[in-house]
């Protein structure tokens, strides 16, 4: 895997929630979340073998964490993490990861459905049969986090992903 200088952002964007453990209101309070996040376009390595400052190159790793800090005063429930992979990525299978226990759960449907291990119809002799999803089809990722997060307390999740075609050329 590549080594990166992490461009460090400060991103709503992510949609990560949580709710305070005594909430009342269903309804998700969206919290603030830092992240070292790069697109294929815009990535610079920083490893010995190209000179600093030079892009990545299709077949790179790039590593993505997400660091959400519970800034409440109390606990929070139902913490979320949810990252979209960027065009021209493709999610390393096996390599999404937390510092807590957590669900992890891919989309391979722009979101809108989430699973351990999406599954596609396929036919095969004739017959409507279900097969998972390969890796490369997945366009979320999303880690919730189990059981409640203290005040103060920190989870970080992160993945990996190689750059194939650079955004302007993908899907």
């Amino acid at each position: 895997m590549k080594q990166f200088n992490p461009i460090r952002l400060v991103l709503v964007l992510m949609a990560v929630v949580a709710l305070p453990a005594a909430a009342q209101s269903p309804q998700p309070k969206p919290l603030v979340i830092a992240a070292s996040n790069l697109t294929a376009d815009s990535a610079r390595v920083a490893g010995a073998e190209r000179p600093q400052g030079s892009l990545v190159r299709p077949g790179d790793v790039l590593a993505y964490s997400l660091t959400f800090t519970n800034t409440n005063s109390s606990p929070v429930n139902q913490v979320q993490f949810v990252d979209p992979l960027p065009m021209g990525l493709v999610y390393e299978a096996g390599s999404a990861r937390a510092d807590k226990p957590v669900r992890i759960e891919y989309s391979i449907d722009g979101g809108k459905s989430y699973s351990a291990r999406p599954m596609i119809a396929v036919v095969e002799e004739g017959r409507r049969i279900e097969k998972p999803a390969l890796a490369e089809s997945y366009t979320h990722i999303r880690w919730t986090v189990s059981g409640p997060l203290a005040a103060g307390a920190q989870v970080t999740a992160g993945f990996e992903a190689k750059v194939g075609k650079s955004a302007h050329e993908a899907k």
